[in-house]
C-alpha cells in the first residue's frame, strides 16, 4: 500500500505547489518570487519543494504550461459543444467567453515566461519546446473550429492559428494597459471572426 500512496502524495504535493504558484507569480512577478514564497503559499516545506522541482524558474514554466493547457481545453470544449455553427462570430465568442475568467492570469504567466527566456538562454530552449507543443494544440483547436463551420483554410493552418493568437495576445496587452479600452473587445468580437472568415472558404467552393 505504501508504494501506491507515496507517488500519489507526491503528485498531490506537486499539484498544490503549482496551483499556489500561479497566484504568487501573478502578484509578485517571476524575478521577485523565492522558494520561500512558494512553499509558504502552498503550506509546504522547502524539502517538499525540492522533492518536486529544481528551481523557481522550473515552477514558473510548469505553471504556465498547466494554465495554457487549461485555457486550450476550455476553448476546445466551447468550440466542440457550441450549438450555432453557422456563424464564426458566435462560435469564437463562445470560445472567448470560456477563457475570460482565466485569460488575465494566463497572460501574466505567458509574459513572465517570455521575459525569462529573453534573459536566460537555457530557459529559452526549454520554453521554446513548451510553446511549440502548445502551438500544436492550438492548431488542432482551430482545425476543429473550421470543421464545425464547414470551412477550409486558404493558408497553412498553423499560420492561421498563430495569426489569431497574435491578435488575442494584443487584445490582452491592450486590456492590461487600458482596462476600459473598447478596442480590446473589438479585436476579439470583430477582428478575429473576420480573420477566420477572410482566410478560409466554405468547403466545396474551391
Amino acid at each position: 500500500m505504501t508504494e501506491v500512496k507515496a507517488p500519489r502524495r507526491r503528485t498531490n504535493t506537486r499539484a498544490r505547489l503549482l496551483a499556489a504558484a500561479v497566484d504568487v507569480f501573478v502578484e509578485r512577478g517571476g524575478r521577485r518570487v523565492t522558494v520561500d514564497d512558494l512553499v509558504s503559499a502552498a503550506g509546504y516545506t522547502r524539502g517538499a519543494f525540492y522533492s518536486n522541482f529544481g528551481s523557481v524558474e522550473e515552477v514558473l514554466l510548469e505553471a504556465f504550461k498547466e494554465e495554457s493547457e487549461r485555457l486550450i481545453a476550455a476553448v476546445r470544449t466551447a468550440v466542440g459543444e457550441h450549438a450555432d455553427t453557422d456563424s464564426s462570430g458566435s462560435l469564437i465568442g463562445a470560445a472567448f467567453d470560456a477563457v475570460r475568467p482565466m485569460q488575465d492570469r494566463w497572460f501574466v504567466l505567458q509574459s513572465e515566461v517570455v521575459l525569462q527566456s529573453l534573459r536566460d538562454p537555457d530557459a529559452r530552449e526549454i520554453s521554446s519546446a513548451t510553446f511549440a507543443a502548445l502551438s500544436e494544440q492550438l492548431v488542432e483547436v482551430v482545425g476543429l473550429a473550421l470543421d464545425r463551420l464547414d470551412r477550409t483554410s486558404t493558408m497553412p493552418i498553423d499560420l492561421l492559428a498563430q495569426t489569431m493568437m497574435g491578435v488575442f495576445l494584443h487584445s490582452l496587452a491592450m486590456r492590461t494597459l487600458h482596462r476600459d479600452d473598447p478596442r480590446a473587445d473589438r479585436l476579439l468580437d470583430d477582428a478575429i471572426p473576420q480573420i477566420l472568415d477572410g482566410l478560409s472558404i466554405p468547403r466545396g467552393s474551391a
